[in-house]
């Protein structure tokens, strides 16, 4: 939990100026801001018990803006779970205003605010930037579509079979699809994964690498899918390692070792 001094020298580093706390009862001030997540309400009962045994720690950061919806409006940029806990509460809401340039400027701050008190996870990041940016909303699309791991669906986007490859460009915003199979590939894909779906990670990451490698003209995803089934009892026990590599390389996929 970010404390009010350590909130304060963060956003001073951010605006390079020195900030005012204000406080507000008029709860109705604050807008929805569609790209930010969803208010648990689990999240708002803990927020409800912390505020009633410590009183209120941090504050609520804003920003006032026309670039979301066309007119001006105030969005609570990070922390709308406190803001929920004290109107709840009938308490006064501290908060913070800060200027936003730009709808790709509110995105990075609203990342950066909200990894400091509880970090976003992949689907945040997507959420935020499918606001702005198209290949995100397919991505975010494909997410509900199939049953694969985000990550997984973002390296098969881009072409790129590597993990690291798939989440850094989703975090920084510069995500694209650079695949024009993607959307089959991701199709054939996750009927993979509902068959190996008991495999452990780092397995069904090497059935990834493996599968895009032997995705091309040759391709046949019957053939792929009763190999899978004639082998699936070693699969089950496989761990990671290089020999399980060149195992579901040449006896799924067909592929050179």
């Amino acid at each position: 939990m970010i404390l009010f001094t350590d909130l304060k020298i963060m956003i001073m580093r951010m605006i390079g100026k020195e900030i005012k706390i204000k406080h507000t009862n008029t709860y109705s001030k604050f807008a929805i801001l569609p790209m930010n997540r969803g208010i648990d309400s689990k999240h708002v009962q803990k927020m409800i018990l912390s505020i009633r045994k410590m009183d209120v720690l941090r504050c609520v950061i804003a920003c006032t803006t026309n670039i979301i919806e066309g007119e001006w409006k105030t969005y609570i940029i990070d922390g709308q779970h406190l803001a929920t806990a004290l109107e709840r509460e009938g308490q006064l809401i501290p908060y913070i205003e800060i200027t936003i340039e730009s709808e790709e400027d509110l995105v990075e701050k609203m990342a950066l605010l909200n990894n400091s008190s509880k970090s976003w996870d992949l689907m945040n990041f997507i959420n935020a930037w499918k606001m702005i940016r198209p290949d995100y909303m397919k991505l975010f699309k494909w997410k509900n579509m199939y049953d694969i791991e985000v990550s997984m669906l973002a390296c098969i986007a881009s072409n790129m079979p590597s993990i690291r490859f798939g989440t850094q460009p989703i975090k920084k915003g510069t995500f694209q699809i650079t695949n024009p199979k993607a959307e089959d590939m991701c199709k054939a894909f996750n009927d993979i994964f509902l068959k190996i779906g008991m495999a452990d990670r780092s397995v069904k990451f090497q059935f990834l690498n493996a599968f895009m490698q032997a995705y091309n003209s040759t391709y046949s995803h019957i053939k792929v899918m009763a190999a899978i089934d004639k082998h699936m009892k070693t699969i089950k026990l496989m761990a990671s390692g290089d020999e399980t590599g060149t195992y579901i390389r040449k006896q799924i996929f067909k592929l050179p070792k």
